[in-house]
């Protein structure tokens, strides 16, 4: 007899406005502490931090990224530690129903985020979630972290402000980001293949229209979470990341589970970084 294997076998979730609400108020409080860094660690102007900042994340995907590509030379850790370090995780809160999903799941989940290593860890632990995941991939599964393979520091500061004013230009006129991240097609293809992901074979899950849009170009199938509307890119919409097996009951109906993944229930102490 013929055996029917099931369509996914991998699932690929971002994390933050993901697996956890908006209304966590995390990313707001994420949003304020990147423009306080931009104030206080890199001397930027107060009154230029909104529209500077607003500029950056639309035409890099993330305001890290963009103050790297203009010429703003840091230290990526220091970067993480003020920006994610002083959170209010306690507004994180435990998700026993997303985790009785996750381990009922027959099929591998790894975490994709553009967050540093200990702010994902901090949250999925806060979430009850450590031991539901096979991995994380995150900025330091990407990015180099040895200043010395860095490549494209500028010694002065472009002013992407000025330039959109003046011109009407594509993004690709812009300085490129060392910093590799979603929405990025190559930060995509690269997670895909760090964790050894088969796209056709992958449901990717994220709370980004963008990064929703990226991952369909590259051939994964996309939900976008955190509402009902589904947009173009996206194969589904789930308004809460609690209606999956509501909306996607056949990713229960794998008989089949891949290999090296254990299903025992066992916890594990740390969820292993995919580098």
């Amino acid at each position: 007899m013929e055996i029917a294997y099931p369509k996914y076998d991998t699932l690929l979730f971002d994390l933050d406005d993901t697996l956890y609400p908006l209304s966590s108020g995390i990313s707001k409080e994420c949003g304020q502490n990147i423009k306080d860094y931009m104030v206080e660690k890199l001397g930027i102007e107060k009154s230029k931090i909104l529209e500077l900042s607003n500029s950056l994340y639309k035409n890099y995907g993330t305001t890290m990224a963009g103050l790297r590509a203009i010429g703003y030379d840091f230290d990526y850790d220091e970067y993480h530690s003020f920006v994610h370090g002083r959170l209010s995780y306690e507004k994180i809160k435990p998700d026993p129903i997303l985790r009785s999903l996750l381990l009922s799941l027959p099929l591998r989940k790894i975490i994709f985020t553009n967050a540093d290593k200990l702010h994902a860890a901090r949250a999925l632990e806060r979430l009850g979630l450590e031991d539901c995941f096979e991995g994380i991939i995150c900025f330091e599964s990407l990015n180099s972290t040895n200043r010395e393979n860095v490549n494209g520091y500028k010694n002065e500061i472009f002013d992407i402000i000025g330039h959109l004013s003046d011109h009407a230009e594509p993004v690709s006129a812009l300085p490129k980001t060392p910093i590799v991240c979603k929405p990025s097609e190559s930060a995509i293809v690269k997670a895909l293949e760090i964790a050894n992901i088969n796209s056709q074979r992958t449901l990717f899950f994220d709370d980004s229209v963008r990064n929703i849009q990226a991952g369909k170009r590259i051939g994964l199938d996309t939900v976008l979470v955190g509402t009902s509307q589904r947009v173009k890119c996206a194969d589904y919409a789930l308004e809460n990341i609690h209606n999956l097996k509501e909306a996607l009951p056949e990713l229960w109906e794998s008989k089949t589970k891949p290999e090296k993944v254990s299903y025992s229930g066992k916890l594990v102490v740390e969820t292993p970084v995919i580098a």
